[in-house]
């Protein structure tokens, strides 16, 4: 079986394997929504930053943020991707000179031919012969494909690799359920001006502040009264 870019694979039928590596990429690739929003949010409240800057602020982190999510996708990704490699030289492992020179001569055989060559092949321990003879199944499918499916289970090994490739989502698949469902959310500029409580806080925050620094230099006082005079 090849692992195409397009091989798709439903949720219950997902590789043990591959579900526990993406649940670990999407564990670690969440912790960027919360920066995105704690970012957001900080930008937003900050009332003397000009719009400009804000923008600027939030490009600088948001791309920090992609640069993180690109790692982390390309770390599951060469991680899958030696996982494939290694279930596919397990199926296909004997690709040398004389499987290339029996798959060139199954080529011609009839599809009702190939269980009884199969069988032969197995018999007399010709483990070439039979790999060829899987892999010629495999391609031509059909009702011949299920010759491939009995020899690779006939081996516990071959049978682990077949899983593996089965239930491993290809590229596209893969894509969409790792970078781009994990892809932080994206500010737009409206979202990073302040609103009327953050310009309210912000003020009764510099007033408080205010009150402090003169307590601090002047000490306590007491607020004059309107009207009042001094004797």
């Amino acid at each position: 079986m090849e692992h195409t870019p397009d091989h798709h694979v439903t949720e219950e039928h997902m590789h043990p394997e591959y579900r526990e590596r993406e649940t670990r990429f999407r564990d670690q690739a969440a912790s960027l929504w919360d920066k995105e929003g704690a970012a957001r949010a900080a930008i937003r409240t900050d009332v003397s930053l000009s719009e400009e800057e804000r923008m600027d602020r939030y490009i600088a982190v948001y791309g920090g943020l992609e640069k993180t999510l690109d790692e982390l996708s390309g770390d599951i990704g060469r991680e899958e991707g030696k996982a494939i490699l290694q279930a596919t030289q397990t199926l296909y492992g004997g690709a040398g000179k004389q499987f290339s020179e029996h798959l060139a001569s199954v080529a011609n055989v009839p599809d009702e031919r190939l269980e009884s060559l199969m069988n032969t092949a197995t018999r007399s321990g010709q483990e070439e012969l039979a790999r060829a003879i899987a892999v010629s199944a495999y391609e031509r499918g059909g009702s011949a494909s299920t010759i491939f499916n009995s020899w690779a289970e006939a081996n516990p090994e071959r049978a682990a690799a077949l899983e593996r490739i089965k239930g491993t989502p290809g590229a596209e698949q893969f894509y969409t359920r790792t970078k781009l469902a994990m892809r932080p959310p994206k500010a737009a500029l409206a979202d990073l001006v302040p609103t009327h409580e953050d310009e309210r806080r912000a003020a009764e925050a510099e007033a408080a502040s205010n009150v402090t620094k003169y307590a601090e230099f002047f000490g306590p006082t007491v607020p004059r009264q309107v009207g009042s005079r001094r004797s």
